[in-house]
């Protein structure tokens, strides 16, 4: 751990660094007897009026700043860090402009009552600044809480912090917390609203509604017209003077139905996604599950694979619309269950080809299976979880990376003749890579449970080996880097 004492320089600069903005901000308010003689004109001074209507709540207001809080059980451990930071809210305090009083402050480290501490600064009208330090693992969590006078509650700021970042973080938030208290200001009057500039009435009178037009329009349209052209395959019919009037009619019933809903209802760019995986995926596997299924006993496998891929579709659009009744859909939802579709394909064919034993023959009725159970549970799943685009994309690659990486591993078994069992077994170690690169990276994305971390101890607490530059050689007026191997962390 790093010397606690350093922590007051490296404030202190953060502190001046952070007020200079305040200071330059506050230019323009100066009274017009600073200006010379002349220079103030009608203009400027109501100008320096409406930027700096009241003096800064922090000049020379007395503060005291309390003893750093600490629980009973880490008092020993955390009491050179809480001397440290005592000083250093301190000196951060008094460059941020306030006046700092040491007879106000107590001896003990536990925490104030927080409704005696309202009190007593109701009392005093002074501002008391009340630090505490939480140790959490590796890490330390710094709250400060600000009772001003006046004031019937507390601000209070909570952060979970790396302690090298403790210096730099306390000022920070310090600041911060001054800051809001400077442009507090009184509530209007009942019956009163505060008047607001024109371009946040602009903003108040424009609502973001039904951002997905475009892409349910795009969606609906092309939808539309395979519709006309599955009507007119089912039909028999090959004359293309039914053709295009049907594509059209199609296309144009999908784009007016899309206007009229997005009109209706508040469609956004995710929610309109997910119904577009409703209709393309089970579309798809309407075809392929009656193309590798039903084809070869049909006596017109042309016409009746047109009519499957419409009953998928239509029955993927009233379950997506029903999924979409549950709730607002997330970015990373719809992408999940276009995912799923995609996954489930991936499956399905590998499905069918172990089953059979015979790689080099298309699994059209596993990947329509694969397709449609895929994303039934896609969908379903993205209504109850909250993921996002970034860890279902990881997953996606990590699935992809993993089943091309293990079928190029296990592919001496499918050269030149290979029997059913060596398939079997290229397509096992296929998709045994295919699921344990999605499981690996969906525990990379996973998302880190409150509290995980300080309840169980640090994989590297002990350090990490580290190659390159460890010291330095000096003879004289000359010097070299000494290379070499070392180990790098803190001793416990």
């Amino acid at each position: 751990m790093n010397d606690p004492w350093h922590l007051r320089g490296r404030a202190r600069a953060l502190a001046l660094a952070a007020a200079l903005p305040a200071l330059v901000v506050a230019l323009p308010a100066l009274p017009a007897s600073a200006e010379p003689a002349g220079a103030a004109s009608p203009a400027r001074s109501a100008t320096a009026r409406a930027a700096s209507p009241v003096a800064p709540a922090s000049a020379e207001r007395p503060t005291v700043v309390l003893p750093t809080a600490l629980a009973p059980e880490a008092a020993e451990r955390a009491a050179p860090l809480a001397s440290a930071l005592d000083a250093l809210l301190s000196d951060t305090a008094q460059d941020l402009g306030l006046s700092v009083e040491l007879a106000g402050r107590a001896a003990s480290r536990a925490r104030p009552d927080e409704a005696e501490l309202i009190e007593r600064a109701r009392a005093s009208d002074k501002l008391f600044i009340a630090p505490s330090l939480e140790l959490r693992g590796d890490d330390v969590e710094l709250r400060l809480a600000l009772a001003s006078g006046g004031a019937r509650s507390l601000r209070v700021r909570v952060e979970r912090i790396a302690r090298d970042e403790l210096a730099v973080r306390a000022a920070v938030m310090l600041r911060d917390l001054v800051a809001e208290l400077d442009g507090a200001t009184a509530p209007p009057p009942l019956g009163h609203e505060a008047p607001c500039s024109e371009p946040c009435r602009g903003r108040l009178a424009t609502p973001a509604r039904s951002l997905g037009k475009a892409t349910l329009a795009a969606n609906a349209t092309l939808y539309g017209g395979l519709v006309g052209f599955s009507i007119q395959r089912s039909s028999g019919s090959d004359d293309p003077r039914l053709l295009y009037p049907l594509l059209a009619v199609g296309a144009g019933i999908g784009l007016g139905g899309a206007i009229i809903i997005a009109e209706e209802w508040d469609v956004g760019v995710a929610d309109a996604w997910y119904l577009g995986s409703g209709t393309w995926w089970p579309t798809l596997a309407g075809h392929l599950i009656y193309e590798g299924r039903f084809a070869e006993h049909a006596e017109d496998p042309d016409q009746e694979r047109w009519a499957s891929g419409l009953i998928g579709g239509t029955a993927g659009i009233t379950l997506a619309a029903l999924g979409l009744s549950l709730g607002r859909m997330s970015e990373g939802g719809a992408l999940m269950a276009q995912s799923g579709g995609g996954l489930g394909l991936t499956l399905g064919g590998l499905v069918e080809w172990a089953a059979r034993g015979d790689v080099q023959r298309t699994p059209i009725a596993g990947m329509g299976y694969g397709a449609a159970l895929g994303w039934l549970a896609a969908a379903a799943a993205a209504t109850q979880l909250d993921v996002t685009a970034a860890q279902v994309l990881t997953i996606d690659v990590g699935a992809l990376l993993g089943g091309l990486g293990a079928a190029a591993l296990a592919s001496p078994l499918v050269f030149e003749s290979p029997t059913q069992a060596q398939q079997r077994a290229w397509v096992g170690a296929a998709a045994g890579g295919f699921l344990l690169g999605a499981g690996v990276a969906w525990y990379v994305t996973r998302p880190a449970f409150a509290g995980a971390r300080a309840a169980s101890p640090s994989w590297n607490r002990f350090g990490l080996p580290m190659m390159g530059v460890i010291g330095e050689s000096v003879v004289g007026s000359r010097r070299a880097p000494a290379l070499g191997l070392g180990w790098q962390g803190a001793i416990p």
